[in-house]
């Protein structure tokens, strides 16, 4: 007896498109040699659009930059590994083409594309790009600047529909410059805004060449929904509207009147809004959520974790850095010894379980956690 032949299944085309827009984006990416139509589906910036407000909030990557006097090494996989304990092979799509440089930072993600800011000390010249670790996807490399980086940040301007990549720079003691880079396709490039924040107002010392010395906040923190570059100066914040260009005046969580420890605070971002961490008199650090933007009274206390063993040693991190909340209420941070760690916000009792460290001949000194996209350049 013949086998039956076999049938092709035509669904209507807006059903394929739904069950296409539930599938993760990294399982998207080898069905475009199906055929031609699902190529072009996939390949669309709508349909990129639509499967990223789908996918926003499902399974975070995390990556992390490692770095000694031997070797370098970066690693991409699933945030929920962590948690569950079952590490994944990283991926290192793209590393060999960024890992060859000397020295970058992580400044921040928008819609899954990553900003690397890569910096060369001598002399002291900066350079960034865009990169996408899901598609592989690179945007041209920005053209190099010279100067020292004091403060800058990256995000989506949603009034221009662009990519911005914020910086200041310190050319010489009198001689400082406040710089914008918007990504586009074509005709990017770096152009000077004339409203410098004078950080001195707000008390930063300054080394004997004149130049200011900040604290660990000096990548800013970007709320899509304020359309804003978040950083923290000592007792109060400054953000910067990506729209308008121009800076405000940000009221940090108040203190209690008897903890004069220490005044270092890492900001984050935490389901969606803007979160501080701070030590609360050197035996706990304090976490907090602004949850309405803007508004000094909204900023309430999420937890107070026990330093335990990981109390602050002269020369390192503060605070915790708060990275990440699962639904579970277990927070991912990174701690002041250069560990990502994770602690259960409903029994803060229990110790901090590191999850990535350093080696001994290496430290984390970049990180981030991002969702899953399809996109690439507008």
């Amino acid at each position: 007896m013949s086998p039956l032949p076999l049938r092709t299944l035509q669904l209507p085309y807006d059903i394929m498109e739904d069950i296409l827009l539930r599938l993760p984006a990294s399982s998207l990416l080898p069905l475009k040699s199906v055929c031609r139509s699902w190529k072009t589906l996939i390949s669309s910036s709508k349909f990129a659009d639509q499967h990223f407000r789908r996918s926003i909030l499902v399974d975070p990557q995390i990556v992390y930059f490692s770095e000694s006097n031997m070797h370098r090494r970066m690693e991409v996989f699933p945030i929920r590994s962590l948690l569950e304990n079952t590490r994944v092979e990283p991926t290192t799509k793209a590393a060999s083409m960024i890992l060859g440089k000397s020295y970058f930072k992580i400044f921040g993600s928008c819609n899954g594309l990553l900003c690397l800011v890569h910096m060369r000390y001598d002399p002291h010249i900066t350079s960034a790009i865009l990169w996408n670790p899901c598609t592989g996807f690179t945007s041209q490399p920005t053209p190099d600047i010279t100067g020292v980086f004091i403060y800058g940040g990256f995000g989506y301007d949603h009034t221009s529909n662009s990519y911005k990549l914020f910086m200041t720079v310190k050319v010489s003691k009198h001689d400082e410059r406040t710089i914008i880079y918007t990504f586009a396709p074509n005709n990017s490039s770096w152009r000077t805004i004339h409203q410098n924040f004078d950080f001195s107002l707000l008390g930063y010392p300054h080394n004997r060449s004149g130049f200011p010395i900040y604290d660990n906040n000096e990548v800013g923190v970007f709320v899509s929904g304020s359309n804003t570059l978040n950083w923290n100066c000592q007792r109060y914040g400054i953000s910067l509207d990506l729209g308008k260009e121009s800076y405000v005046i940000l009221p940090l969580p108040e203190r209690d009147p008897d903890d004069n420890y220490s005044e270092c605070l890492e900001l984050s971002l935490l389901r969606n809004c803007l979160a501080a961490c701070c030590e609360h008199k050197r035996t706990h650090w304090a976490i907090w959520i602004m949850k309405e933007y803007g508004v000094t009274q909204s900023w309430t206390r999420l937890a107070l974790i026990p330093c335990q063993v990981f109390i602050p040693k002269y020369g390192l991190r503060c605070s915790l850095k708060p990275l990440y909340i699962f639904e579970d209420d277990v927070l991912l941070a990174f701690s002041p010894y250069y560990k990502i760690v994770l602690c259960d916000l409903n029994n803060t009792d229990d110790t901090l379980v590191p999850v990535i460290e350093g080696s001994e001949d290496a430290f984390l000194s970049s990180f981030h956690v991002y969702p899953e996209s399809l996109h690439s350049l507008l």
